[in-house]
């Protein structure tokens, strides 16, 4: 068991390759097995040892009933997920990944969410490929999931459409949804299908570096492309393990600007854009400036990774004519993150373990806040059923 997954796309990302992934670090393999017989569909997957470039791996292939499947509605697919009777967790993420792939085809398209047909996302292969990485996850005990950036290189590719540039379309507007970092690749070919980033952009909730931890199992899913020589290995690989108990260190990147002349609602409006776009922290500070202006220092804390796209914002969307930026060394409390069931929906808590042993728990306001608002209640009853459960 494991409490933290952390998703290193080495050749990139499909959803057959991290479901192969999850099952070579151990995910039990017969209890997926059992949770996919409960489409009715008759989907089942076969697993089989591969190796690239010297590495052992596992390689998925999803076997659906030969009949013709039809292109589906995203009501469609969702009544599917809803039907299969799985757990709360697993059903949230996996309607929430196709609800974000729905978003992104319709945006491509210029459509609405209902007149999407999913094609080959779609397929029963994909259903089955989103279910069995999330029953896989939660066979595993994962609660948190980290990602490394997702790759990307150029090309084109066949789609039910015609032919596509790459990145994918459909993946470019999911990362835009999901603010999934990309990092460019030199080659040719799709690295990461939008299966896999819809999947990913509904459950990851870091994105960066190796976070500190203490390794409990590796998996490596293979990908039926191989690699040319040179290249990285078509292969996603799958890190398992805990927080390090001592607390986890690592570097941010502190970006700071200086606010003198723009109104405190455009201040405001920044400060979420920029929590959105992914910043760990956003604050201000009163400052006097030269010739007597009052106004504020910006100051926003990100990971490595997402320092450019913080910098781009705070430049688009204020005054300021420059940001400065230092890299800093933090340390965080081991945290974990607990979904608890309570009379008006899922809620997250996060656990965090003091350096003396103590833990203490905080149920997370969005959740609060969405349920509150969905269920006409007070948020202080959510948070009071929360920390109850």
């Amino acid at each position: 068991m494991a409490s933290l997954a952390y998703i290193d796309p080495v050749g990139g990302a499909a959803g057959d390759m991290l479901l192969a992934a999850l099952i070579h670090a151990g995910a039990p393999l017969e209890a997926i097995q059992e949770a996919l017989a409960k489409l009715a569909l008759g989907v089942r997957i076969e697993v089989r040892s591969v190796e690239r470039q010297a590495l052992g791996a596992r390689q998925v292939e999803v076997i659906v009933p030969e009949d013709p499947q039809p292109e589906r509605h995203l009501s469609q697919v969702l009544a599917l997920i809803e039907g299969a009777q799985l757990s709360p967790r697993v059903t949230e993420q996996a309607s929430a990944s196709f609800r974000l792939l729905a978003e992104a085809e319709a945006a491509v398209h210029e459509t609405t969410v209902e007149q999407i047909h999913f094609h080959e996302v779609g397929a029963l292969d994909s259903i089955a490929d989103t279910l069995g990485v999330l029953l896989a996850l939660e066979g595993l005990g994962v609660e948190r999931v980290e990602s490394a950036p997702l790759p990307m290189a150029g090309g084109t590719i066949q789609a039910a459409h015609g032919t596509l540039p790459l990145p994918a379309p459909a993946v470019l507007g999911i990362a835009q949804r999901a603010q999934i970092p990309l990092v460019g690749r030199e080659g040719r070919g799709e690295l990461v299908t939008p299966t896999a980033a819809a999947l990913l952009g509904a459950v990851v909730e870091r994105w960066g570096p190796l976070p500190g931890m203490v390794v409990s199992g590796v998996g490596y899913g293979a990908g039926t492309r191989v690699s040319p020589k040179g290249s990285p290995p078509n292969l996603t690989r799958v890190v398992l393990g805990d927080v390090c108990p001592q607390g986890t260190p690592g570097e941010v990147v502190v970006i700071e600007a200086n606010l003198d002349d723009q109104t405190p609602e455009r201040t405001a409006y920044l400060c979420e854009a920029l929590r959105e776009a992914g910043a760990l922290e956003v604050y201000t500070t009163a400052a006097s400036f030269k010739k007597g202006r009052a106004g504020w220092v910006l100051t926003a804390i990100c990971e490595p990774a997402r320092a450019g796209l913080i910098e781009e914002r705070i430049l688009s969307e204020s005054s300021s004519l420059g940001v400065r930026t230092r890299q800093e060394t933090r340390r965080v409390l081991p945290r974990e993150v607990r979904s608890v069931e309570t009379p008006y929906g899922l809620v997250r808590v996060k656990e965090a373990r003091r350096p003396d042993g103590r833990v203490s728990r905080a149920p997370e306001y969005e959740d609060c806040a969405r349920l509150a608002r969905e269920r006409g209640v007070p948020l202080w009853e959510v948070f009071r059923a929360a920390e109850e459960a």
